[in-house]
């Protein structure tokens, strides 16, 4: 462009050439978009489901979960750490539990229930759950094998899954279906830290199922929780004080010597390659829960079990075997109580009857079974009792059923 000549010129060429600078500034430096705003940019009230919205576009996550049993002699702890893939519907995680060797014994033995012993793998693929121990075939659970074999699966099917994460049974799953009341602390790198609080009826859903089962009603006392979203407003962390969910345990006399307990999820990794190969991609063998398990109430005299390849750390659901083989476990009897007794008798229960009559099968098994020492001496037995109160005529009466399965255990 030429030099201008008269101020009439240089004014019009003004007037044409600032559109051009303005637009030449902006290609220059563009303005940057705020990568959580999808998230921050959202009412108060709906930023926790946006935030797991944003965690899945992620695509896939490494993921820690941990749940802390505190107490005076140490920790115990519940631990799941693997990978997520949102896309898919599928996740891959070591569990494990570790218990302070000071741990008290008496809930030490209510945890184990939870956490079968040696090295677990678990994978899930939306409703089917596949559990292996150590180098063992994968054994599939599907929602048809956990109707079969009953409730006692339910630590293994929790973790299928679900609307919010590929592996269910965390925080994550609580998050979204909570409300923030207020704006949250904003950190340096862009993240937010909220405080919030959540019933314990819900809160109390991270624990194993067999803790859930012990109470119905968990009172109304918050539970405080805090969640971090990352500068993506993706889920990053959260942490919850289970106290009020302990305070209630500790009146059905459960993990009675657990001062605190505590849950925590951690997400890293977002949007990384998964590594580690699942049942699907292994190419290993897969084995149908239905075909290789059976509750041990359904097991005749002198049937033997193995206990620790079932995932579910418990005998009341096993795997039948040849005696022959290796086995943790053969069958004394199948025991039923049927008792009456008058009045309303609230302490009444099967238990004690049924160990009596366990007690005549064992002294009354074959000798060859214990011969070379192959069972450790005494027995036990698993199984459930019931307890009726019934009124007719005026005369109130107590009944107590209940059905167990006596056993042998290898030594």
């Amino acid at each position: 462009m030429g030099t201008l000549k008269t101020a009439r010129h240089r004014g019009a060429a003004v007037a044409l050439l600032l559109p051009a600078i303005v637009a030449m500034a902006g290609c220059g430096a563009p303005e940057q978009p705020d990568p959580g705003r999808t998230v921050y940019g959202l009412p108060l009230a709906e930023q926790f489901q946006a935030a797991t919205d944003a965690t899945r576009d992620a695509g896939t996550a490494g993921f820690l979960s941990t749940l802390t049993y505190e107490a005076a002699g140490g920790d115990a702890v519940h631990r799941a750490k693997g990978i997520q893939d949102y896309e898919r519907g599928t996740s891959l995680a070591k569990l494990g539990f570790r218990a302070n060797p000071r741990f008290p014994e008496q809930d030490l033995e209510s945890l184990q229930g939870s956490a079968p012993e040696g090295e677990q793998t678990v994978a899930t693929a939306e409703d089917d759950v596949y559990v292996r121990n150590g180098d063992s075939a994968w054994l599939k659970y599907t929602p048809e094998a956990v109707n079969e074999l009953g409730e006692t699966t339910g630590v293994i099917a929790a973790h299928a899954a679900g609307d919010v994460a590929p592996y269910s049974g965390t925080l994550a799953d609580i998050v979204p279906r909570v409300i923030p009341r207020e704006k949250p602390e904003r950190r340096a790198d862009g993240s937010r830290v909220y405080r919030v609080t959540v019933l314990p009826e819900v809160a109390a859903e991270v624990l194993p199922r067999d803790l859930q089962s012990l109470q119905s009603d968990w009172g109304t006392d918050p539970v405080q929780l805090t969640v971090r979203l990352d500068g993506d407003g993706r889920l990053a962390s959260a942490d919850a004080d289970l106290g009020p969910v302990l305070a209630r345990l500790h009146e059905r006399m459960a993990l009675v010597h657990v001062k605190r307990l505590h849950a925590a999820y951690e997400l890293s990794a977002f949007g990384k390659p998964v590594k580690g190969k699942g049942p699907d991609s292994s190419g290993e063998p897969v084995v149908d829960a239905r075909t290789a398990l059976a509750p041990v109430a359904t097991l005749k005299k002198g049937r033997c079990a193995t206990s620790s390849d079932t995932g579910l750390g418990s005998t009341v659901v096993v795997r039948p075997v040849d005696c022959k083989g290796k086995h943790e476990l053969r069958v004394l009897a199948q025991v039923k109580v049927d008792r009456t007794f008058p009045g309303t008798q609230e302490d009444r229960s099967a238990e004690g009857y049924g160990r009596a009559q366990c007690e005549r099968a064992s002294a009354a098994a074959p000798e060859d079974w214990r011969r070379g020492g192959r069972y450790a001496e005494g027995f036990s037995f698993v199984g459930a009792s019931n307890l009726e109160f019934s009124n007719s005529g005026g005369v109130t009466e107590t009944t107590v059923t209940g059905s167990y399965t006596c056993y042998l255990r290898t030594s």
